[in-house]
């Protein structure tokens, strides 16, 4: 039977401590999450635990390096399972350096799928001036999209997004429309629900939010408490739909950021990997870091 992996990557999503007051994680209303949790949010001292529907595995995002974790290096890491800041010597980011472009064209969790003649598929949707920079080389791409690009896996657009068949990492399409394209205003939770759709069309489906992160550095109260209402019925939606038979969704991040309002940077707390679906009990024993994600997709879609 073909099975279909949904990895979303939150970028900035750490674990934070047991209190209210400083992680927006506890005060949030979140009823998706709460119930995957069976009520109560995790905290950084809640260890690895399968709950009724979902298992939470707290992983570490440090990469045995001192510093501060990093985008390019922490998403280096998740898509291709080497130690990117030991390879470079440091952490780096928030895009990644020639070093690490590098690393990620050598081979990543794509070019090991589709060499299992596995089909994929990256799901953000992408403006048209986006093709217009990439065109002229001055487009910047996180690390996740060039794992993409490095492996031939096609970029989507508005037509895909008009289709059902890609997501804004703005979710809603309010952006877009603002902006003058002629796309549908959705909902989060519709935009889950494309997501869920799309990745039973896929064997290995990712989409990429970074709106985590920047609601992490902005430090706005409003903006924080909108971005996990969003989340969070991006998680209902893929519910919604995804088919939990033979599909798993496994979340995870780079490094910690939102759940600690009194940070100025990133924090060194782990990221919460989360799995709901199909055969969780056989890859959650596999992940301790970020640098084990890709390994363990590929094991699990593949023996």
């Amino acid at each position: 039977m073909p099975m279909h992996l949904l990895m979303i990557f939150f970028d900035g999503w750490g674990l934070g401590a047991d209190d209210p007051a400083t992680n927006p994680f506890l005060s949030a209303a979140l009823p998706t999450l709460r119930e995957l949790f069976d009520g109560a949010m995790p905290t950084r001292d809640s260890g690895a635990r399968a709950y009724s529907r979902a298992t939470l595995i707290p992983t570490d995002a440090t990469l045995d390096m001192p510093g501060i974790p990093q985008s390019g290096t922490g998403q280096t890491a998740i898509m291709t399972g080497l130690n990117a800041a030991r390879a470079i010597g440091q952490h780096d980011g928030p895009y990644p350096n020639a070093a690490l472009v590098e690393l990620l064209s050598r081979e990543n969790i794509y070019h090991r799928l589709l060499a299992h003649n596995l089909t994929v598929a990256f799901a953000n949707a992408y403006p048209p001036f986006f093709f217009e920079r990439l065109a002229r080389n001055t487009a910047r791409r996180s690390a996740l999209s060039q794992a993409a690009a490095a492996a031939g896996v096609r970029y989507r657009g508005i037509d895909d997004l008009r289709a059902g068949k890609a997501i804004s990492p703005f979710v809603t399409n309010d952006r877009w429309r603002a902006n003058g394209a002629d796309v549908p205003l959705i909902t989060a939770r519709q935009a889950g629900q494309n997501l869920a759709r799309l990745a039973r069309e896929n064997n290995f489906t990712l989409f990429e939010y970074f709106l985590t992160d920047v609601a992490g550095h902005k430090h706005r109260g409003d903006l924080t408490a909108r971005v996990l209402e969003e989340v969070d019925q991006i998680f209902r939606g893929v519910l919604d739909e995804l088919n939990f038979s033979d599909s798993l969704l496994l979340t995870t991040s780079d490094h910690g950021n939102l759940e600690d309002t009194t940070a100025r940077a990133h924090t060194l707390n782990p990221v919460p990997t989360i799995l709901v679906g199909a055969r969780r009990e056989k890859i959650a024993p596999q992940i301790h870091s970020i640098t084990d994600i890709a390994p363990a997709i590929v094991d699990w879609l593949t023996k």
